[in-house]
């Protein structure tokens, strides 16, 4: 018999499209120019969400971005899904920026609980002329 593979298999658990509703220069400096970006979005998937979010990043002068981001969703049921982000980001051009990380989840909700210490990833594009951003998020149960 065939030893069945019983190896986890990652999943597409969330897609994610926010627009910036405000950008903020917190600093200039030899590392880069530091930034935070608001934003609002939705969220479809294992669960259906309105959020909000705030990046933190810092744009080197390579073109490199390293950001930490925070979000809170509001589920359609009325549950609260947190997420915390990292990640890192290249300007591919001046319309165009393709990011990704890891992510972790936090919620009090029991339908929700085993998004709890989740191994997930996410990945995503950007473009720093609109403030448009979709992400895709991926987990291992």
């Amino acid at each position: 018999m065939d030893a069945q593979n019983t190896e986890p298999k990652e999943e597409l658990l969330l897609e994610l499209r926010a627009k910036n509703t405000n950008r903020t220069i917190k600093d200039f400096s030899p590392a880069g120019i530091t930034l935070e970006n608001n934003l609002e979005g939705e969220a479809n998937g294992i669960y259906n969400a309105k959020y909000y979010a705030t990046i933190d990043a810092l744009v080197k002068p390579d073109g490199t971005i390293d950001y930490e981001t925070r979000q809170i969703h509001t589920t359609d049921d009325g549950d609260t899904v947190l997420l915390d982000f990292t990640g890192k980001s290249i300007r591919e051009s001046p319309t165009h920026n393709r990011f990704v990380g890891v992510n972790t989840f936090q919620t009090s909700s029991k339908k929700f609980a085993w998004l709890n210490g989740l191994k997930s990833r996410h990945e995503g594009e950007y473009n720093p002329v609109t403030g448009e951003q979709f992400l895709r998020l991926y987990g291992t149960r």
